[in-house]
C-alpha cells in the first residue's frame, strides 16, 4: 500500500534503536525520508533515503536538515540506559535539544511533529534524569506545532537493549539480582508495534495534541521478566532481589569506573513506578492488539 502522506519526513536519531527501525519501515513503504545523524561516518540509511548531519544541541546545525520537511519524528536523545557522558549532558539533548528542533521546525514550517517519550514522563526534581524527559515533552507541547508524543514501555524486538543487557547477565551469572526486590510491574512493547504507532500518527488527526501511553499486552514483574529471559535461553538461575539502596550505590560506582555500566542511576528512576498503562491503551487509539514480550521470546528467542 503506498503512504497517502505526500510530503518529506525527517527523522531525527534514526542510528539509534527506535530511529533504525522507523527509517527502516518507512524506507520500505515508499514515505519521502531524511534521515539526521550526528555523524553520517558512523551511519549507512537504506539506498532510498537522503541523510542530513546534524547536532540538536548545535541549533545552526539544524536548518538545512529541516529544509523542506513537513513532517519530523523525533527519536534522538539520551535514554536511561546510557551513562551521562558529562555533567548535564542529559538535559542538553533532551531537554535543550528538542527545544532547538522546535525552533528550527516551526522556522522551516514543520507541520506535525511525532515525538518518542516514554511511559511514566511527569514533572520531577531538577537535576534527575525524568527531568529531562519532562523537559522533552514541553518543548513539543509548547512549539506550536502539532504533535503526537508516544510514551513506550521498555521495548523489545531486534536491537533492544533492554532484553539484550539482561540476557547478558543471565549468561554470564548463576545469581541474577531482581533491582528493587523485583516487584517493579512493566509492560514491555515490541519495537515493530512502537513503529506502527509511529507510521499512524504520521496521517491520523485523532492522535494529534495528546501524549499516548503504549505498552504491549500484559504486566510483567521484573522478576517475571527475568524468569522469561532466563527460560527463552534453556538458562536456570535463581534470581534474588536486590533492594534499591545497594542498587542505588551499585550503579554509582559502575558509572564512576565503567564508560558503559550495566546499570545507571537514570535506568533506577524507572524503577521507582509501574512502567504501565492500561492493556487496551495501543488497541484504542491505534486499531490493533500489540504482542507480548512472552510470545515474542517463545518464537524468536532473545535476539529477535
Amino acid at each position: 500500500m503506498s503512504p497517502t502522506h505526500d510530503g518529506l519526513i525527517v527523522v531525527t536519531g534514526a542510528n539509534g534503536f527506535v530511529g533504525r527501525h522507523v527509517v527502516s519501515r518507512l524506507a520500505q513503504a515508499g514515505y519521502t525520508l531524511r534521515a539526521m545523524v550526528r555523524d553520517s561516518s558512523r551511519y549507512s540509511p537504506p539506498p532510498e533515503v537522503m541523510m542530513a548531519e546534524a547536532d540538536l544541541v548545535r541549533a545552526d546545525t539544524l536548518t538545512g536538515a529541516l529544509d523542506g520537511a513537513r513532517t519530523v519524528i523525533h527519536c534522538a536523545a539520551i535514554t536511561a540506559n546510557l551513562k551521562e557522558p558529562y555533567p548535564g549532558a542529559y538535559q542538553k539533548v533532551n531537554g535543550l535539544g528538542t527545544e532547538n528542533l522546535a525552533v528550527a521546525a516551526r522556522a522551516a514550517g514543520v507541520r506535525r511533529l511525532v515525538v518518542i517519550s516514554g511511559l511514566g514522563t511527569q514533572p520531577a526534581a531538577a537535576g534527575t534524569y525524568m527531568a529531562t524527559r519532562w523537559a522533552l515533552e514541553e518543548a513539543v507541547r509548547s512549539s506550536g506545532i502539532p504533535y503526537v508524543i508516544l510514551q513506550p514501555s521498555v521495548q523489545f524486538g531486534d536491537g533492544a537493549e533492554f532484553v539484550a543487557a539482561l540476557a547478558r547477565l543471565i549468561r554470564t551469572t548463576p545469581v541474577v539480582p531482581a533491582l528493587g526486590g523485583g516487584r517493579t510491574r512493566f509492560q514491555p512493547i515490541w519495537i515493530g508495534d512502537v513503529v506502527t504507532c509511529v507510521e499512524r500518527s504520521i496521517t491520523d488527526d485523532a492522535l494529534l495534541n495528546r501524549a499516548h501511553a503504549i505498552g504491549g499486552s500484559e504486566y510483567l514483574t521484573f522478576t517475571e521478566i527475568l524468569q522469561a529471559i532466563a527460560e527463552a535461553m534453556g538458562k536456570r538461575r535463581m534470581i534474588l532481589p536486590l533492594p534499591m539502596p545497594l542498587a542505588r550505590l551499585q550503579a554509582r560506582l559502575l558509572s564512576a569506573v565503567m564508560s558503559h555500566p550495566p546499570l545507571t542511576p537514570a535506568t533506577l528512576e524507572l524503577f521507582a513506578f509501574d512502567n504501565t498503562t492500561e492493556l487496551d491503551a495501543v488497541d484504542r487509539p491505534f486499531g490493533f492488539r500489540p504482542r507480548g514480550l512472552r510470545e515474542h521470546l517463545r518464537v524468536h528467542g532473545v535476539g529477535g
